[in-house]
């Protein structure tokens, strides 16, 4: 395990992209529970953090979906701090599909349902995939190719979770 005086550059950099993560979920949760209209997002019709996080989309069993972005983003910070698993760059890559799979359909949400966009939501995913490309060049065990039955695992369940939320969202 990686003490903080042994990470690596790429590792100081995650977990940065992470604390920002965790800035802009830490906001939507705040966003999602508070009861007065107004946020710092709130650019008309088109593009509302508030109109998004307010939406019956925005939560899954009664759980914001910006938990589940914090969730992401402290799991990823704590990989790259302590790499706790032998492979912990592809459970990252792995983590992050999955992610971005699930991010994509809300983003299409967003657009088809809602006629808008959250730009803290978007910012988000655009975190997730600089998170993905460092993880992939700091893979040492993939001599810098993507781990295909990893990322094709992350894919399938992605869907599979995009599917079950639906379900879900829609009953």
């Amino acid at each position: 395990m990686k003490t903080p005086s042994t990470l690596t550059k790429i590792d100081k950099m995650l977990m940065v992209l992470c604390g920002l993560g965790l800035a802009f979920m830490g906001y939507l949760a705040y966003l999602h529970f508070k009861v007065t209209d107004g946020s710092i997002c709130n650019f008309g019709a088109g593009v509302s953090c508030e109109i998004v996080n307010k939406s019956i989309y925005s939560e899954i069993l009664g759980v914001p979906l910006s938990f589940l972005g914090l969730a992401y983003f402290i799991t990823i910070f704590a990989l790259a701090y302590k790499k706790f698993l032998p492979q912990s760059y592809r459970v990252i890559q792995a983590f992050t599909v999955f992610s971005l799979v699930f991010g994509v359909n809300l983003s299409l949400i967003e657009v088809r349902d809602l006629g808008t966009i959250c730009p803290f939501c978007e910012a988000s995913k655009a975190l997730m995939l600089i998170i993905l490309v460092l993880a992939w060049r700091a893979d040492k065990h993939a001599e810098r190719k993507m781990p295909i039955p990893w990322i094709a695992t992350a894919v399938i369940v992605g869907l599979l979770f995009v599917g079950a939320t639906r379900y879900l969202q829609a009953t």
